[in-house]
């Protein structure tokens, strides 16, 4: 086996370090790919670079479109990782293609990529690197200093397509969309509110009155299944987190790491700091706060974000969201700690700044547990393991 590492956007490494220090044979591919366009030029540089070298297998995160096609038209398995959900790139022929292998983190996706007639599709949690995280030494660094009591890491969606492009809608519309998002906001009971709430008359509604709107739909999903995770999804995680952060700013000390342009502007009381770098500088500010805050997308219906991982990863204490599959992967109350309305939320953000050595066992123990279970090497054993393995 000798793989291919190919990045898009993502500037992550810790996939292919691990594939080395594993033992496996691996390169780096140093030219960087378009994510979700077909560029024929260099689907060809990849396959000159595919024979050229003995490649047996390629791999990235989340489905680049030119690495589908090189390795289908040099014969040889493509592995992604997703790591992210709703993935709807997945409803094309790409992901389809008898030669893609994906691992994905929802299992509810993971199912529908099934049904949808993917090919190679396995259920795996997301993981953290245990050797970066015992090489930052973090609690030598920190010396159990807290830098923030409350403190979220992530996008407010201010530039959301709703917003961007429905902007001009009639008011009957609104109100419509309002009363979805009413319905859906704030509750994190484990039920999708959001799916299943629009039509085809809808969409052809607001093509005939809003002249921004364009939905593009290159994907095998219904116009109104593409209108809900791309247009309802976001702007619902927009409304959640802007009001969640203030409502908690009217208690508690709330720090929020964001993109300046990306809704700061609408967040009262809490301290707004620019984004941090993946790796050591986003684990200093997991590890240096109190209580980290994770509001999943509503569309990721199953699935542990990596935010969640990664906070309980290097010892920081988890406040998330209910998640029926989280509960599986880590003990509520004993490894992390989950909330399903706001009035909980505030409850639980105050019992915890309140009792340190609580949260400090918990955050310890959910240290633990992801150390132990959900780690890059076990991921990547098993993933490639059942690569050879799957016909």
């Amino acid at each position: 086996m000798k793989i291919l590492y190919v990045y898009s956007s993502d500037k992550n490494r810790d996939v292919y370090c691990t594939l080395v220090r594993l033992g496996y044979t691996i390169v780096e591919y140093e030219r960087r790919q378009e994510n979700s366009q077909l560029q024929e030029e260099e689907i060809e540089l990849l396959i000159q670079y595919i024979k050229n070298n003995g490649i047996t297998h390629l791999m990235s995160t989340h489905l680049i479109y030119n690495v589908a096609v090189a390795a289908y038209r040099t014969d040889i398995k493509y592995v992604s990782i997703i790591w992210d959900a709703p993935y709807i790139k997945m409803y094309t022929l790409f992901g389809k293609l008898d030669n893609c292998w994906f691992s994905v983190f929802d299992k509810m996706d993971a199912e529908r990529f099934r049904k949808a007639g993917l090919k190679h599709v396995l259920y795996q949690p997301l993981a953290v690197n245990p050797y970066d995280i015992h090489k930052w030494n973090l609690p030598r660094k920190l010396k159990d200093h807290y830098v923030n009591d409350i403190c979220f890491v992530g996008s407010m969606y201010s530039d959301n397509a709703f917003d961007e492009e429905l902007g001009e809608m009639p008011a009957n519309m609104r109100a419509y969309f309002e009363s979805i998002f009413a319905e859906a906001a704030f509750q994190w009971d484990g039920k999708n509110r959001i799916y299943g709430k629009t039509d085809p008359e809808i969409i052809k509604y607001l093509q005939m009155v809003v002249p921004d709107f364009k939905l593009e739909n290159a994907f095998e999903l219904e116009d109104r299944q593409v209108f809900e995770i791309v247009y309802l999804v976001r702007k619902l995680a927009n409304i959640e987190r802007i009001c969640v952060l203030n409502m908690l700013a009217e208690y508690f000390n709330v720090t929020c790491h964001t993109y300046c342009d990306s809704g700061a502007e609408k967040l009262k009381n809490v301290r707004v700091l620019p984004p941090v770098v993946y790796g050591e500088a986003t684990s200093m500010v997991f590890a240096g706060s109190k209580i980290n805050l994770n509001i999943s997308l509503k569309g990721i219906e199953g699935g542990t974000p990596k935010r969640v991982m990664d906070i309980c990863g290097v010892g920081g204490f988890a406040l998330t969201n209910y998640c029926e599959e989280t509960a599986e992967l880590l003990v509520e109350d004993k490894e992390i700690v989950m909330f399903k309305t706001p009035e909980e939320l505030v409850e639980k953000a105050d019992y915890y700044l309140r009792h340190e050595e609580l949260r400090k066992r918990i955050a310890r123990a959910g240290q633990k547990k992801v150390l132990e279970n959900y780690t890059y090497d076990r991921q990547l054993r098993e993933l490639l393991d059942w690569v050879e393995k799957e016909k």
